[in-house]
């Protein structure tokens, strides 16, 4: 977890000095602009804490269940709870119709990052990750 100082600032001076963060990551723009302004703007704690956030919310719009997405991000089961939560709660309602258009794309991503970041699994359950995933799929598909 990051270190937030215990010394705060004033309300109307961080509302100041967020809107213009926001500023310089909208000048940023696209592409690999963006990604040099993360690189160079966080720290590493920062980035897989934001990373691994991202794959949380991807994890629960496919409806992967928490027991499993705290196996695979190695992560606590109250982080789980906590984003899961706010998830049903509506509060990353953007994030998930960003999820929803750019589906395969991320999919595609995750999944790489998913399985480069693990030992390989051997037996018979080593694949089992991804068939939990087709069914949540295949079951939206019918849904619908």
């Amino acid at each position: 977890m990051t270190h937030v100082s215990k010394r705060k600032i004033r309300e109307e001076d961080f509302k100041k000095i967020y809107n213009q963060l926001i500023s310089m990551f909208d000048t940023a723009g696209d592409g690999r602009k963006s990604d040099i302004l993360f690189k160079e703007f966080m720290t590493y704690a920062e980035k897989v804490m934001f990373a691994k956030r991202f794959a949380i919310l991807c994890m629960l719009e496919e409806g992967v269940s928490k027991h499993f997405i705290e196996d695979v991000l190695k992560i606590s089961p109250s982080t789980v709870n906590r984003i899961s939560l706010q998830y049903e709660n509506g509060k990353f309602a953007y994030i998930e119709n960003i999820l929803k258009k750019n589906r395969k794309t991320i999919w595609d991503a995750l999944e790489t990052i998913v399985t480069a970041g693990l030992p390989p699994r051997v037996g018979r359950g080593r694949w089992q990750w991804l068939n939990e995933i087709e069914r949540k799929q295949n079951r939206k598909i019918f849904k619908r």
